[in-house]
């Protein structure tokens, strides 16, 4: 016969802790006196189960505040999607009405100018 494995769930899987948690406990209520875990590993394991429902509806909560922020980015995205191309051409339209010499121009309408010299790119020689 093979080796006998226990596998454990870990922080990754809260719902998988609190569940074995809540078995582990109502083990050691059921066997009582007889129990093999006992003294105060049992204590403790009793009294961390007692706050198992709490920690099961948070979890609920949780979800369900997941879907509404999902519901949440989507209206963002939404307009998100909605509103990069017209700025696109805004800025677009503003470089070509302003000319190359006014473009600090484009700050009083939002948006950033940078104009510091670029950094000189690497030469492919360089590498070596």
């Amino acid at each position: 016969m093979a080796q006998a494995r226990i596998p454990l769930p870990n922080v990754r899987d809260p719902l998988g802790v609190l569940t074995l948690t809540t078995a582990v406990a109502d083990g050691i209520v059921a066997a009582g006196a007889n129990a093999l875990i006992g003294g105060e590993l049992a204590a403790e394991l009793r009294a961390v189960a007692a706050k198992v429902p709490a920690a099961l509806a948070a979890h609920q909560e949780a979800k369900q505040l997941e879907k509404r922020l999902e519901m949440l980015y989507e209206q963002r995205d939404a307009v998100v999607a909605e509103a990069l191309p017209l700025v696109q051409r805004g800025s677009k339209t503003l470089q070509g009405n302003l000319g190359k010499a006014r473009l600090r121009e484009m700050g009083s309408y939002g948006y950033t100018v940078n104009d510091s010299p670029a950094a000189p790119k690497p030469s492919p020689d360089s590498k070596l």
